[in-house]
């Protein structure tokens, strides 16, 4: 395999994440209106505590570095609350 031909790899992986990362965000769009639906508070302390727990767990099986995969996801939790802000009129998001 050539050099050229393993990061065409990477590329299309990256293409994959951020596909991810737009389907994480309509769910948080759904999620925004659920709370607001419910008069939920937008930042959920509990809930990112498991989810920040979840990945760094599933990082250390996966044998991958837990800080970095938790310092990911703590951006991914940020996007996510913006988007709940923003579906809510709050944010700064297009």
């Amino acid at each position: 395999m050539t050099l050229d031909a393993v990061r065409n790899d990477i590329r299309e992986i990256d293409e994959r994440i951020i596909d991810l990362i737009a389907q994480r965000q309509r769910l948080a769009a759904r999620i925004a209106r659920f709370k607001q639906e419910n008069d939920l508070p937008i930042r959920d302390e509990a809930q990112r505590k498991a989810v920040l727990d979840r990945v760094f767990t599933y990082a250390v099986e996966s044998r991958i570095d837990p800080v970095a995969v938790r310092s990911i996801f703590e951006i991914l939790i940020e996007m996510n609350e913006e988007r709940q802000r923003e579906c809510s009129g709050d944010g700064n998001l297009p």
